[in-house]
């Protein structure tokens, strides 16, 4: 049996389970130092607070302030706990070519459970937006799905989308399972036959169809434009809502008011709480203004689409898909937020576009993408 061992977290967000010559055993592990990072982080934080607590409580002083330092070190507990969940973790699965077992180990023990391959509905892929403390970034996910959540396998994952779709067909053949996309209506299915096909080809077969209804629709939030033969499509406001950008610039002032304002604190606590607010402030404050003067643009030419953002300092290049590389367009819920948006999907790479804007403004988009392809198909021919 083949055995495979996966740090998995932290730096190594990577994870690949092989299925193409069972018996097969791969094992995934808690990032060490991303786990020992965050219990660190986690007693800094709580630990300046809880000096200033305790002065407060000798005083006898158990006031609105009082309650401020307490929230510190109780979200610092809970950070340590999980980043001692993170620090034991481990899930070993195993796969024989009819079964899977699965043993996880944690903080709360050890679950051992096996699965027959028929019990699972198909082969799911997904993204997830994840976010740390100094950036964030998208996991690329295939998953053996499940009725049970509990008892679904992640097969893949990765955070580049390179060779995302392509891997994601090969497991669905591989295990002779439906092929399930995310869609903003739930999971969408695939055909095993239909998987290589690109959306030109669905659409001469007749699998697609372009409501070209929508494209009469009014598309709030977007200002639409042509160069050429060429739609220009650009959003009119930020990426992110107003309230989520309000709440990003307002949360470091927490620091910086614990920093200026708290005279029982002792000076080294002030400093740093004063300097970590600051910090956060100016990094939040600088991610707001980029928001606020830049806007996202889609441009679906006869030879591809492109995104790109455009503002005070001119158009960015953004990246590109050939149309005939485009195998699915679809509505579903990005990593950002969850929010919906169309994402444009081939074996390379994918495209997304249009988080959060209205449900008709999407179906614009979508439609506006597919009527080229099929504009390009019948050129073609």
């Amino acid at each position: 049996m083949l055995r495979i061992h996966i740090p998995f977290g932290g730096g190594a967000r990577r994870w690949k389970l092989d299925v193409s010559a069972p018996p097969v055993e791969a094992t995934q592990t808690g990032s060490r130092f991303g786990a020992l990072f965050l219990i660190v982080f986690a007693l800094v934080w709580g630990g300046f607070p809880s000096v200033g607590l305790l002065s407060l409580l000798r005083q006898g002083q158990t006031g609105p302030e009082a309650l401020l330092f307490l929230l510190f070190p109780l979200i610092a507990a809970g950070l340590i706990l999980y980043g001692v969940q993170r620090l034991l973790w481990r899930r070993t699965v195993a796969f024989d070519g009819t079964t899977f077992s699965v043993t996880e180990r944690g903080l709360r023990g050890v679950k051992r459970w096996r699965e027959p391959l028929t019990a699972f509905q198909g082969v799911m892929r997904h993204k997830r937006r994840v976010r740390t403390k100094n950036r964030s970034y998208t996991l690329y996910m295939v998953d053996l799905q499940h009725r049970d959540d509990e008892r679904t396998i992640n097969l893949y994952t990765d955070t580049s989308d390179r060779g995302f779709r392509e891997i994601w067909e090969d497991y669905a053949r591989r295990l002779r399972l439906p092929a399930f996309e995310e869609g903003d209506a739930g999971m969408v299915r695939r055909e095993a036959g239909d998987l290589d096909k690109t959306v030109s080809q669905l659409i001469g077969e007749g699998k697609v169809d372009v409501d070209y209804e929508a494209l009469t629709r009014r598309a709030r939030g977007l200002a639409v434009s042509f160069e050429g033969d060429t739609v220009v499509i650009t959003r009119t406001g930020p990426q992110n809502s107003w309230w989520g950008s309000l709440i990003a610039v307002l949360f470091p002032l927490l620091f910086v008011g614990a920093g200026f304002f708290a005279p029982d604190l002792p000076l080294a606590g002030r400093i740093v709480f004063a300097g970590v607010g600051m910090l956060f402030e100016i990094l939040f404050v600088i991610g707001v203004v980029q928001d606020l003067t830049t806007r996202r643009r889609l441009r679906v030419g006869p030879d591809g689409v492109r995104v790109n953002r455009v503002g005070g300092r001119g158009e960015t290049e953004g990246k590109r898909m050939p149309l005939d590389a485009i195998e699915s367009v679809s509505m579903a819920r990005t990593g950002r937020g969850r929010r919906p948006a169309v994402i444009m999907a081939g074996d390379a790479a994918s495209l997304d576009f249009g988080a959060g804007l209205p449900r008709p403004s999407l179906d614009f988009v979508l439609n506006t993408i597919l009527a080229k392809i099929a504009e390009s198909a019948r050129r073609r021919r």
